[in-house]
């Protein structure tokens, strides 16, 4: 479990390069959909419906590595290649990555990295929105808007989070994993997954 292969190096590059294109392009979808959503005074939650994308790199990398910290250096790395892709949030999106690559690497944490399936996923997409709701508190002045439209922001950060770094990643892996795309990784070895191509669970 705690060993690490090339193999394994390879896909948390892969996976940071490929999640760091589709950061990016969420930031500036979120721009468009805070300009549509501006005469309405609902911009400050346009993020919020698309913020589980960017938990997806940590979800994705533990779920497939099954590796303490495979979550949090993929979630990082992909923040990373997202700054030097031109994110105008500047360098301060590397501290995001960590923390919601610890609030995912939480998920896992809490099966011991040995329980896989839907409980470290929902457990890890919980665990990013406090995170990185935390965080927001920090970095944004959370604090200064009303408890209601803090309470909001949470609600609907945690069902993005609960269904793209949980609902979508599972769904995408374990596809991925019947296919054989992932036959080298510890996922291929899921007794989840059958191989008519059902879930036990």
């Amino acid at each position: 479990m705690f060993k690490w292969a090339l193999k394994d190096v390879i896909m948390v590059g892969i996976a940071s390069l490929i999640f760091g294109v589709i950061y990016l392009g969420a930031v500036h979808f979120g721009l468009l959909l805070g300009t549509l959503l501006t005469p309405l005074g609902l911009s400050v939650l346009a993020n919020e419906c698309i913020f589980g994308v960017w938990f997806m790199a940590a979800a994705f990398a533990g779920y497939v590595l099954r590796k303490p910290g495979a979550a949090t250096i993929t979630e990082m790395i992909a923040a990373l290649l997202e700054v030097f892709m031109g994110n105008f949030y500047g360098p301060i999106i590397f501290i995001s990555g960590f923390v919601q690559g610890i609030g995912t690497e939480a998920g896992f944490a809490l099966g011991g990295y040995r329980r896989y399936g839907w409980f470290p996923l929902i457990t890890g997409a919980i665990g990013a929105t406090i995170t990185s709701f935390i965080w927001g508190i920090i970095r944004a002045n959370f604090v200064d808007l009303q408890w209601q439209l803090l309470l909001t922001i949470f609600v609907i950060r945690l069902c993005s989070a609960l269904f793209f770094s949980a609902f979508l990643v599972k769904i995408v892996c374990d596809h991925l994993a019947r296919m054989g795309v992932l036959n080298s990784y510890p996922i291929a070895a899921d007794p989840t997954l059958s191989a008519n191509g059902k879930t036990m669970q």
